[in-house]
């Protein structure tokens, strides 16, 4: 049977119009073109290219900041409750857009902070702070944040006073 399979493939591949056969010796399928498999895997590598570009032509994720510390209470012990974050829509100082949202982050054990965010230092629109608020035991308090590229961060670093354009400490009572 091998013979004669290996006689009909090569019949099939010497007919000159290479589509079926419908008579005779030669019933079934012709042998595929020569480089037809080398075409066809050629457009599947090319459609798998054309997709991993359009990914890496839409961008890397921004780069984040990581800003840590612990959250001490006014007479020197550990804070404990939840920090809400949120922020404006703004673009980074190189250039990636940052949707408008917000986060939660409870502190940890001992008063413990820490949270990934986009630098909106130097970003657009100007004044695109992260209001930060401080739900602890038994206060709430506000603050505003302007976040550099330098990672790691401490919560002194990146307080800021709105309308000033740069970071400083605040005074807390």
């Amino acid at each position: 049977m091998g013979a004669v399979a290996g006689a009909r493939f090569e019949n099939h591949r010497n007919l000159p119009d290479r589509n079926w056969v419908t008579g005779g010796e030669h019933v079934g399928r012709a042998a595929p073109p020569e480089g037809a498999v080398f075409y066809w895997l050629l457009s599947v590598l090319w459609v798998w290219g054309m997709a991993h570009a359009a990914v890496a032509a839409a961008g890397t994720a921004p780069a984040t900041t990581r800003v840590s510390d612990v959250v001490y209470r006014a007479y020197s012990t550990p804070a404990s409750g939840v920090v809400l974050i949120s922020w404006p829509a703004f673009t980074t100082a190189d250039g990636k857009p940052v949707a408008a949202g917000s986060t939660s982050v409870t502190l940890g054990a001992g008063g413990s902070f820490s949270a990934d965010l986009v630098p909106n230092m130097a970003a657009n629109p100007a004044g695109a702070y992260y209001t930060v608020v401080f739900q602890l035991d038994d206060v709430v308090r506000t603050e505003y944040w302007l976040v550099g590229t330098a990672s790691p961060t401490t919560i002194g670093a990146v307080r800021a006073t709105p309308g000033s354009g740069t970071a400083s400490a605040m005074v807390s009572r």
